[in-house]
Formats: C-alpha cells, sequence, structure tokens
C-alpha cells in the first residue's frame, strides 16, 4: 500500500507534518481562535507541547494557534477578492461565517493556483444555502465568477473570419458567460464595489429595481480587459447553443425547431452576430 510519503522520511518527521496539517486547516472560530479541543480530545494547550517547543514569548498552543489563523484568513482573503459583492451583500464577518468557512470545509483548495479556490462556490450555494435571498446571492456568486474567471483563464485558438468552419464544430471561448436576470445586477454590483464592505454594513444598498428579462454576455476582450454587453434574446439562445458545441448545420437544424420569434430574428441577423463574436473572440474551434 502506498502512503503518498516518501518512504525515507523519518516516521517521526512524518507524524508531526501529519499533525501540523491536521490542526492547521480546522476552522477557526467567530473571533479568529483555534479550536481549544484538538482531534483526539485533548485541550491543544497539552497537545501542543508533544509537537512544538515554547518561544520565549509564546506557549506552543500559541504558535500553532498562528499558523492556524494565517491559513485561514489568506483562503478567506481570497474568497473577499473573488467574491467582492458577495462579500458586499454580507459584511466580512458574515460572509465569513455563512459562505467563506462552511464553503472551504466542503471544499478545500485543490490545486496550486488560489486562482480556482472559489470554482465551486455556485455549487455550494445551490446544495447549502437555503435563505430567502437564496436567488439573489446565487446570481452575484456567478457573477462575481465570471469577473474572476474570465480574468484569468485560458485563451483557445479563434475563429476567424477566414477559418473554414463550415463542417467543424465551434464553441463559446472559455472566458464567455451568459446571463439572465430580472434585475440590472451589473450596475448594482459596480455601485457595491466602489465602497468597501464595511461601509454596506451601516449604509442602505442601492436599489435593484425589477426589470424586462435581460440578457447579457460577459467576456474578456483584446486588452485583456473584462468586457459586457446586451444580448438580444434570440442573440442568447445562439450563444447558448454554440456554448454546447455545434456545427453550423447542427445550429441550423436547432433553430428551425424554435420559436417564431427566435427563429425570425435569428435569420435576420445570425450573419451581422456572427461576424462581431468573430471580431470579439467570444468563438473558439477547441472543445471548452
Amino acid at each position: 500500500m502506498t502512503t503518498g510519503y516518501d518512504q525515507k522520511v523519518p516516521p517521526h518527521l512524518k507524524k508531526v507534518q501529519q499533525w501540523f496539517a491536521s490542526i492547521l486547516v480546522r476552522p477557526i472560530d467567530e473571533d479568529s481562535r483555534m479550536n481549544p479541543i484538538s482531534p483526539k480530545g485533548i485541550p491543544m494547550e497539552e497537545e501542543a507541547f508533544e509537537y512544538i517547543i515554547p518561544s520565549p514569548t509564546l506557549r506552543p498552543a500559541q504558535r500553532i494557534q498562528i499558523y492556524n489563523q494565517q491559513y485561514w484568513w489568506r483562503l478567506l482573503n481570497c474568497l473577499h477578492e473573488a467574491f467582492p459583492l458577495v462579500t458586499r451583500l454580507f459584511g466580512y464577518h458574515d460572509f465569513n461565517q455563512t459562505i467563506g468557512i462552511p464553503y472551504l470545509v466542503k471544499y478545500s483548495p485543490d490545486n496550486w493556483s488560489l486562482n480556482t479556490i472559489g470554482a465551486k462556490m455556485s455549487q455550494f450555494i445551490e446544495e447549502d444555502y437555503q435563505a430567502e435571498d437564496k436567488l439573489l446571492v446565487a446570481n452575484a456568486v456567478a457573477l462575481d465568477w465570471a469577473f474572476n474567471y474570465a480574468f484569468f483563464c485560458k485563451k483557445n485558438t479563434d475563429v476567424t473570419e477566414q477559418s473554414d468552419f463550415s463542417e467543424c464544430k465551434i464553441w463559446l471561448q472559455p472566458y464567455v458567460y451568459l446571463f439572465q436576470m430580472d434585475y440590472n445586477l451589473i450596475d448594482f454590483r459596480m455601485t457595491m464595489i466602489e465602497e468597501k464592505p464595511e461601509y454596506w454594513t451601516e449604509n442602505d444598498f442601492p436599489k435593484l429595481p425589477k426589470e424586462n428579462k435581460r440578457h447579457f454576455a460577459l467576456w474578456r476582450n483584446q486588452h485583456n480587459d473584462i468586457a459586457w454587453d446586451d444580448l438580444h434574446p434570440a442573440a442568447f439562445a445562439l450563444l447558448n447553443r454554440i456554448k454546447q458545441g455545434t456545427t453550423l448545420d447542427e445550429l441550423c437544424d436547432w433553430l428551425e425547431e424554435q420559436k417564431e420569434a427566435i427563429r425570425d430574428e435569428a435569420s435576420k441577423h445570425m450573419h451581422v452576430w456572427f461576424r462581431e463574436w468573430t471580431v470579439r473572440q467570444l468563438l473558439t474551434l477547441e472543445p471548452v
């Protein structure tokens, strides 16, 4: 049986490393304090002496607590940066307790890059968040993540105006996101992130009035800036179909099965939309 460890590592060092990691990942409390009871059920003040020597100013438990705090503060700060709107909706404290720590316990980081730390946040909200504002929070999470991930994710080979993709499948680039909402969450987000999270714990949120169903796309442009634009419902439907991977023939066959309003509008404007999407580098010949 393999242990995942170099067999040449001294057993005592292995034991210390395993203990250190087990303490490091345990959640801190609301006041950022380490759990006072060890996984073995022993007070940390006693158990820490088995692995750590005291410093001139700190007891062993105090020393390991610093590492425990730094681990969580670093991860939570990454979530604050990845989800600025969601953080402002809750405030730092409530975000950490309601969203951040429960999320990290369920979906601990599994990648060397902390850029991907929030990749499963939408899944977490769907599974574990049940408050009355769930839809707003879910939309805020999705929008925040789109702004975040679209900025650094890879770019696949572009479809160009010279590309011959008559029989090849096309997809959306991985940095393209599609949304439909009953309110203008983009402008709401822009206003919210102008202020720090602490500001919104003392002041009313800006208004978020209901409006007609709004469709829009968000993507990373050629200048590596995040851009967005409204879409006609027919253009939105076409892009959603392209997202799944499709040839032009398959797309036309699919279009014939759609409602008349979508079919007619797409028939009139599809050539213009495709030129626009090509110039904006939204399409790729590589599966995503």
